[in-house]
């Protein structure tokens, strides 16, 4: 993946989580955490790019697919900003 996508992914992955914790209880506690180790595997790999992605599985892909068109439809904004983001800012 490019440093774009990956940073693509890593938002997407936040606005599914913030969309659950804010609208509907769509994920469990463990399926949140696999969204986080995910999202930092991530982060790691913009750092270092030998390390290797650790992607959900895929019934948690499904899930995250279904929030982020409910996202979507309703033009969701998550109240709190992706603090990947303000970090990618100060660099």
């Amino acid at each position: 993946m490019s440093k774009t996508q990956i940073e693509e992914r890593i938002a997407l992955l936040y606005l599914a989580l913030q969309y659950c914790s804010e609208r509907t209880k769509t994920f469990t506690a463990g399926e949140r955490i696999c969204i986080n180790q995910e999202r930092f595997q991530w982060m790691h790999i913009l750092d270092d790019e030998t390390a290797s992605p650790r992607p959900v599985s895929q019934n948690i892909e499904s899930k995250i697919k279904e929030v982020l068109k409910l996202a979507l439809h309703h033009n969701f904004k998550p109240y709190y900003a992706d603090p990947f983001k303000e970090e990618i800012l100060i660099y």
